[in-house]
């Protein structure tokens, strides 16, 4: 969603940007080029954002990559500093499920991975050792998986008989685990696979700890631009702007703060989620279930 994310970017000014999620650097490129930058500070947790960085290093000396964790942001930045405008594009990137070697995708034979970077675990670590209701409740809790016992059953039982060692056998497992009838527009494995990596690299609470971290490094009236991905992304987006717009809202187990309370810090500015266009999901169908939010730092 890039163009729609430009949109929101102010261009009568010269701006600082934190690009949070820098994977193969699309967006900061982008930005370097269209608009008056500054400073572009560059975050990713996976050492193999150095080599989509290095091409944009050399064009740009206002350019800066920073090998960690996005719950560190503000470690990473230098002591009092304020930004204009901080993206979090969250989710997986291209460059890790197009590398099967990653083990993020159900349609290349590739290990049991799916470690971002910076993670202590493996997905091998979590099939072939866990027990079978801790894995019964990663996929249901992570993965919104309904036949997620049936599947964590069939994990256990073909691990006894020989240790799951690859992607294409994991997912083999999950959908003989699913009802034929079960009719679905997305392969049987996907949740389980999100679930899976969602837990590795302790995306949830990597997201509402760097969401906090945002308002402290935000300058008046800079931009917080997220697009999530999956449907507990959104809702800990969601419920972050609204606790700190004034906003009535729903708690939520991920969100487990009283309602109302403390300052407000944010105005909304996408009332609802921006989602991609027709043609965008035809061009890149990866981008479907993706949703924009923004909100302005007003005080």
């Amino acid at each position: 969603m890039l163009d729609q994310v430009k949109s929101f970017i102010p261009k009568d000014k010269k701006i600082s940007v934190i690009d949070a999620t820098f994977g193969g650097g699309g967006y900061s490129s982008s930005i370097l080029e269209e608009f008056n930058v500054s400073e572009l500070l560059a975050i990713d947790r996976d050492p193999i954002s150095q080599i989509f960085a290095k091409k944009i290093k050399k064009k740009f000396l206002n350019f800066k990559l920073i090998n960690d964790k996005f719950s560190n942001i503000d470690k990473i930045i230098k002591k009092s500093k304020k930004y204009d405008l901080i993206i979090f594009d969250l989710g997986i990137s291209s460059n890790q499920i197009d590398i099967a070697e990653r083990g993020f995708s159900f349609q290349n034979k590739g290990p049991l991975d799916m470690n971002m970077g910076l993670s202590n675990i493996k997905a091998y670590d979590i099939i072939n050792l866990y027990d079978e209701k801790k894995i019964a409740n990663i996929i249901y809790e992570l993965g919104n998986e309904k036949f997620s016992r049936r599947i964590a059953k069939n994990i256990v039982l073909n691990r006894k008989i020989k240790f799951i060692n690859n992607t294409i056998e994991l997912a083999e497992i999950i959908q003989k685990s699913i009802p034929k009838f079960k009719k679905t527009k997305i392969h049987p494995a996907t949740k389980t696979f999100q679930a899976l990596r969602i837990y590795i690299n302790d995306e949830i609470n990597e997201l509402k700890f760097s969401l906090n971290k945002t308002l402290k490094i935000l300058k008046k009236n800079g931009l917080l631009i997220i697009v999530s991905f999956q449907s507990l992304e959104d809702r800990i987006v969601k419920d972050f702007f609204n606790h700190n717009s004034g906003k009535r809202w729903r708690s939520s187990r991920h969100y487990p703060e009283l309602v109302d309370l403390g300052p407000i810090t944010l105005k909304i500015i996408t009332k609802k989620p921006i989602r991609p266009s027709d043609n965008e999901i035809i061009l890149n169908p990866r981008s479907r279930s993706a949703k924009l939010r923004v909100a302005k730092k007003i005080q």
